[in-house]
């Protein structure tokens, strides 16, 4: 897809989302944009990844400025784990890198640092980024994580913006799930927003991980369909990928399609007073698989997962349908 086309759709959907987040307008969408990839200052971004020990890899990272809508090429970027220089690459016309590694044979947290050497700096200097290669044998239980609306409490223009937190009890559970898992945190978040995105965790003190965003162009293929291509990825590597927790039904669909068990963090509006919403939540509902389960908070994520309680979608389906049909009574008298 070509970068235009994908800048003018970028602030189209912020244009959408933005009046959520207060009186923004258009114009601002931009500006947001921008301040999320650094501004008109080229950016380094280094992509995460998860391998198994000795693993032939790709170590990815892209230089763009105006959210990685206008790839820098002609770059030297270099790459060093700890004091060791494992190579350099110059950008392509994209902006982009790509350079072929094996994973180290031991377990581990691999902090890879991505810089620009000083001899090709611009005037305006271009900060390093780190890219985390998280390296583990193929059996190790995972756990797949979603970001919006899931671990944050809102959409990822909050985010943007500075003023989004954690749903609740999150940071708890995940911490706790950290303790027997690999935390992978899958979004469709385009990969230029994956440094914000980490700050973020970081700052919420959720448990280390590779931190696996989108790139641009596949945003309109649809967020069940991203996750189904990660996850077909990640399996012909890992053998344990464990559980998935997200709140989209289609990302659901795509967890149990790939083996995983899939936690649905559902968000319903219960003071809404029209019966056909919340009918065609139940609906959407009844098409996932019978395996899906369905929640509402992290405290009942915290069951699902360590106390073996079990929140069947027929449940969550039921009282929609009560509800509507109680909405439908009441408004007859």
């Amino acid at each position: 897809m070509n970068r235009p086309l994908v800048r003018i759709l970028g602030l189209a959907l912020l244009a959408v989302l933005l009046p959520a987040a207060g009186p923004h307008r258009l114009s601002d969408a931009q500006t947001i944009l921008d301040q999320a990839a650094g501004g008109s200052t080229p950016t380094l971004i280094g992509n995460d990844l998860i391998a198994t020990p000795g693993q032939e890899v790709l170590l990815e990272a892209s230089l763009s400025s105006g959210m990685g809508l206008s790839g820098i090429e002609g770059k030297r970027i270099q790459f060093h784990l700890g004091n060791r220089f494992i190579g350099e690459l110059s950008t392509n016309r994209n902006g982009d890198v790509a350079l072929p590694w094996k994973a180290p044979a031991e377990p581990g947290d691999y902090l890879v640092r991505l810089s620009v050497p000083p001899d090709d700096q611009p005037p305006e200097p271009i900060d390093p980024a780190d890219l985390l290669v998280t390296v583990r044998p193929a059996d190790t239980p995972i756990a797949i994580i979603d970001l919006d609306k899931t671990l944050v409490a809102s959409g990822f223009v909050r985010v943007l913006l500075g003023a989004a937190d954690p749903m609740p009890g999150s940071q708890l559970v995940t911490n706790r799930l950290a303790e027997t898992h690999t935390i992978v945190y899958l979004t469709q978040r385009p990969d230029p927003l994956a440094r914000l995105s980490k700050r973020w965790l970081a700052e919420y003190s959720f448990p280390p991980g590779p931190v696996l965003t989108s790139p641009l162009g596949s945003l309109l293929s649809g967020s069940g369909l991203y996750k189904a291509t990660r996850l077909g990825t990640l399996k012909q590597h890992f053998t344990n990928l464990d559980v998935g927790i997200g709140d989209k039904p289609s990302d659901a669909r795509a967890y149990v399609e790939n083996g995983l068990r899939a936690i649905l963090i559902l968000h319903v509006n219960w003071a809404e007073d029209e019966p056909e919403d919340y009918e065609k939540l139940a609906d959407e509902l009844a098409t996932l698989p019978d395996a899906v389960q369905v929640v509402t908070n992290w405290a009942q994520v915290a069951d699902a997962l360590f106390n073996r309680v079990s929140f069947p979608r027929e449940d969550m389906i039921r009282r929609l349908r009560d509800v509507a049909r109680d909405l439908r009574r009441l408004g007859k008298k």
